[in-house]
């Protein structure tokens, strides 16, 4: 029988979402893994402090995985990739050698690169240093023709049946995959199921702030006005840092009003503790 490998859940903490939680904050729910979009970096701490640092990891302090996602940074007619800032409207544009010197200077574990950069790495005299994971991202994942030695970035389109994506994902089971997307709880226990090691997404944390929080018993709308009079917890068997302190349900409905920020951070917390805690209970369930 094959041996199972273990699947790491890998948080987006350079979204709006992501960043509401300090490492100390995703330490405490359990995250192995954490994924910074390298759109996101180029914008802000900005391109030069990026190129003065020893690398990214001495900057951030995270000791875990350490992911740098660049397949959203799309490369216009003349072959330079441009990004458009989302604080102050400028256009920052970097070459692709500019782009994988700063990924082999921020040197993290895993990196993701767009379809169009893999020309690049074929003909570029960089070697790719040992220890760095290669993953390319896919543009139509219904087929393999183009799958290459590198790894295998699938991003699953939230418009299209996840039974589709499923499928599709299957093709692919020789490689080396990264998945990414708002993926369901439901959709994640099957994708866990299936023995993909490696899943992305940002919904656990996206979700938290609109105030859709997960239970045992479901989903439940922490805003809505019921929910003013449960001075309960939100989950009596769950383990995350916002049940443990005791945090009512009640509670939680007020401050998010009062101070969104604050309580969106209790929020986050909880929601990632739960989608953490379903991969592991499925992991524990097949052994």
């Amino acid at each position: 029988m094959k041996h199972k490998k273990k699947t790491y859940f890998i948080p987006v903490v350079t979204s709006k979402a992501g960043t509401c939680l300090t490492l100390k904050n995703w330490q405490e729910v359990g995250a192995e893994g954490l994924s910074y979009h390298l759109h996101e970096l180029l914008m802000k701490p900005g391109m030069d402090l990026l190129h003065d640092l020893p690398d990214w990891r001495s900057f951030c302090g995270w000791q875990g995985t350490l992911v740098l996602n660049a397949s959203l940074i799309s490369r216009d007619n003349s072959g330079i990739y441009a990004i458009r800032s989302h604080f102050d409207g400028s256009v920052i544009r970097i070459t692709e050698d500019e782009l994988f010197s700063i990924v082999l200077k921020l040197n993290p574990d895993v990196v993701i690169f767009p379809s169009c950069f893999l020309a690049y790495l074929t003909r570029s005299s960089q070697s790719i240093p040992s220890g760095l994971n290669v993953y390319i991202a896919q543009d139509d994942i219904s087929s393999t023709s183009g799958v290459t030695d590198f790894g295998c970035y699938l991003a699953y389109d939230q418009k299209k049946p996840f039974s589709d994506f499923l499928k599709c994902v299957k093709k692919y089971e020789e490689k080396s995959v990264y998945l990414a997307g708002e993926f369901d709880l439901l959709q994640l226990e099957e994708l866990v199921a299936q023995g993909f090691c490696l899943i992305e997404s940002d919904k656990p944390a996206n979700d938290a702030i609109k105030g859709k929080i997960y239970t045992l018993q479901g989903d439940i709308a922490i805003l809505e006005p019921l929910m003013a009079e449960q001075h309960d917890v939100i989950d009596a068997t769950c383990g995350c840092p916002t049940c443990e302190q005791g945090l009512t349900r009640a509670y939680l409905h007020h401050l998010l009003v009062q101070t969104p920020l604050l309580c969106q951070r209790f929020l986050i917390q909880h929601n990632e503790y739960n989608y953490l805690q379903a991969r592991r209970s499925i992991e524990l369930s097949e052994k």
